[in-house]
């Protein structure tokens, strides 16, 4: 089933071929009987244009869906002139008498004279559209203003020379068509001067163009001395249609201009075609270079492409790129040979060696381009004589990163003087995407470090809240809310509640000094010591101690930990504590709220014998709506923009107004305090809370 396109080129078509028969129908019937009619002849007149503008309309719908190539084109056409110039030959052969034209409408009797006209008509009127269509496009190739108006002013010259020729309207021999053809023959002149397409042509592309367009040019002569001769077949086509053989003149005549000045501006043009081929070729290396730039991915693709680009674009007999990366601890520079092209590494080594390293000094402290006219008797490199390095030329062109140099691109040429200002600025301009590309890949290397080392923080994260309670004790005794939160992806904050014998409860809560990765190591040992020595030690005192003379031998000497440790007694409503350097448990009664201040150091400070002195343990009885509160430092020393600690005391009374909530509430409202204080979404530091409330035994 066709579609609308192909409907309406198929209707484009077919009028002209209804309209054409009926055209030649009406001429053999007024050649036998000889009738002379002023509006059957304007009406046959219009089917005549009619139809041709059809087949305009046909021609350019085709053309709009080929792809337009100049020397192709121009092809084409000489072809279709051949042709036509093949069948005029023909039907000159076969026209044995004259046909006068006028307003007084004559034809040769002969049917066949009349088909014979009629073939040469369209074929002609087909050429010259043809040509028309082909010339507008290369006229209008890159168009300017001017260029677009003069274009038109010729076609409405075209249009008024082909409409003063139109019977019946204006006097045969009119001087209003002479002028309108005169002026047109003026702006086809100045038509045929746009030939800014053949600058954008290949070298081969433009010996084509020379011989297709003088070809053209000389096919389009002969038609044109057909069109003015008084051959009977000229004739013939006058009679046909003056309008239309006007039409087909002042093409024609386009066209032999038009071409003439190709074939001469072409020949003109065809130096410097390797200079466009070479302009073309660098921006096609620039458009896939810095495609290749942006999939830094295949970084060595990418630095193998550009020494072949140079090779090929600077006509390069060698290329090749070196890197440079600092070594942090000596300070010493490396150079690495990324890519080569047509040279071997015995040749590099040998460019560099004597004062070969002049050159690197040279692009470190000037960061331009060096160009060697003359490697033999240039005095940093007239080692290479010695050596048997090939006579030539050397271009270097520097790689810079942030101002700092990062590698070079050097190529070589066999003869000297041989490197010109455009070959230093390609190299130029491929030296900075390659900077570009190295910069980017680095960033991308840090990126997917980062991403790495980001997803081991997330796995080590998920790692250390698993070592935290998933779930706390349910007694009817007594309540548990608990949190911690660290500043970072892992911290150093550490709380337990573990399930003793005799319905006793241990309550730990540490804190790391430090942050990050090393203190949540400590943390997990520290978790493996209480959660060990809980099941063996009675008393908090002693826990310590033990966990304190463990610690003493795998802290590094400027670690230490605090931490609290209380046991809980259901049975006897006590919560027994001892405090190794730690934050004071808050304790908040009906009677009054205090901070429980038990002396203790740090674990891993002190040896077994001055941490035992100086850690006391204390016992609390619990009444009913007794609270206590555990939690480190993150949370009292939590700053606020003008660096102003939180403190014990906003942490005290923010918990005296908690005292009829629920533990969750309290833990909520505690932590909502914090962070309306320090006015950020993190914390400082890692924050950890536990809250004990007492209800009493049953």
């Amino acid at each position: 089933m066709m579609n609308s396109s192909s409907i309406k080129r198929f209707a484009l078509l077919v009028i002209p071929a209804i309209l054409i028969p009926l055209v030649f129908t009406f001429d053999v019937i007024r050649s036998a009987v000889e009738f002379d009619n002023a509006s059957s002849t304007i009406l046959r007149e219009i089917f005549v244009i009619g139809s041709f503008t059809l087949i305009g309309l046909y021609i350019e719908k085709r053309r709009s869906s080929m792809q337009h190539n100049a020397p192709r084109e121009i092809g084409r056409v000489f072809f279709a002139v051949l042709i036509s110039l093949f069948i005029l030959a023909v039907s000159t052969v076969i026209q044995p008498h004259q046909v006068s034209g006028g307003n007084s409408f004559r034809i040769h009797q002969s049917a066949l004279v009349l088909l014979a006209s009629t073939l040469v008509t369209l074929v002609l009127g087909v050429l010259t559209l043809y040509l028309l269509f082909v010339i507008h496009d290369l006229v209008l190739f890159k168009r300017r203003k001017t260029t677009w108006r003069y274009y038109i002013i010729y076609l409405l010259l075209l249009f008024a020379a082909c409409a003063a020729d139109f019977p019946s309207l204006l006097p045969e021999e009119n001087i209003l068509a002479s002028i309108f053809f005169s002026l047109a023959m003026l702006f086809i002149v100045v038509n045929s001067f746009k030939q800014n397409w053949i600058m954008y042509l290949s070298r081969r592309e433009k010996k084509y163009s020379i011989i297709y367009s003088i070809l053209l040019f000389i096919g389009l002569v002969l038609m044109d001395i057909y069109l003015v001769s008084g051959s009977a077949s000229n004739n013939a086509l006058i009679a046909y249609s003056r309008p239309l053989h006007t039409f087909i003149r002042l093409n024609a005549f386009f066209g032999t201009i038009y071409f003439g000045v190709t074939f001469i501006s072409t020949l003109f043009h065809l130096p410097t075609a390797e200079v466009f081929e070479r302009k073309q070729s660098e921006l096609i290396s620039l458009h896939n270079l810095s495609r290749l730039v942006t999939q830094v991915f295949d970084f060595n693709d990418l630095l193998n492409t550009v020494t072949q680009m140079t090779s090929e674009v600077c006509g390069a007999r060698s290329v090749w790129l070196e890197l440079f990366s600092m070594d942090e601890n000596s300070g010493e520079m490396t150079v690495e040979v990324a890519a080569k092209r047509n040279i071997s590494q015995e040749d590099i080594d040998l460019l560099a060696a004597d004062d070969g390293t002049q050159l690197q000094r040279y692009l470190m402290d000037s960061h331009k381009a060096l160009l060697i006219e003359d490697l033999w008797s240039d005095r940093r490199t007239k080692h290479l004589k010695k050596s048997g390095f090939a006579r030539g030329s050397l271009l270097t062109v520097p790689l810079l990163s942030h101002g700092k140099l990062i590698g070079v691109l050097h190529a070589t040429k066999d003869f000297q003087n041989a490197f010109d200002q455009d070959d230093i600025d390609v190299m130029t301009t491929f030296a900075d995407h390659v900077s570009i590309a190295i910069e980017n890949s680095r960033l991308i290397s840090k990126s997917i470090e980062r991403e790495r080392l980001h997803q081991e923080m997330m796995v080590a994260q998920r790692m250390q809240k698993r070592l935290l309670p998933q779930s706390l004790p349910d007694l009817p005794e007594a309540e548990f809310a608990a949190v911690s939160e660290s500043s970072l992806e892992v911290g150093g904050d550490y709380y337990d509640l573990i399930a003793l014998p005799d319905d006793r409860i241990g309550i730990v809560v540490g804190d790391v000094s430090g942050k990050g990765v090393s203190a949540a190591f400590y943390m997990a040992e520290v978790k493996g010591i209480v959660m060990t020595l809980s099941k063996i030690c009675k008393t908090p005192h002693q826990l310590l101690s033990r966990a304190n003379d463990t610690l003493m031998e795998t802290l590094e000497k400027n670690m230490f930990i605090s931490a609290i440790y209380g046991v809980l007694d259901v049975r006897n409503a006590t919560l027994t504590m001892a405090r190794a350097g730690h934050c004071p448990v808050i304790y908040i009664s009906r009677q009054s709220a205090e901070l429980i201040r038990s002396t203790g150091i740090g674990l891993g400070l002190t040896g077994r014998d001055q941490f035992e002195k100086a850690t006391e343990e204390r016992t609390i009885h619990l009444q009913p709506g007794d609270i206590c509160i555990f939690y480190t430092d993150g949370i009292t020393e939590s700053r606020n923009a003008d660096m102003e600690e939180y403190g014990y005391d906003r942490l005290v009374e923010i918990a005296k107004t908690c005292t009829g909530c629920t533990v969750h509430e309290m833990k909520e409202k505690i932590l909502q305090s914090v962070r309306t204080f320090i006015g950020l979404g993190t914390y400082n530091d890692d924050v950890t809370l536990i809250v004990l409330k007492w209800n009493g035994t049953r």
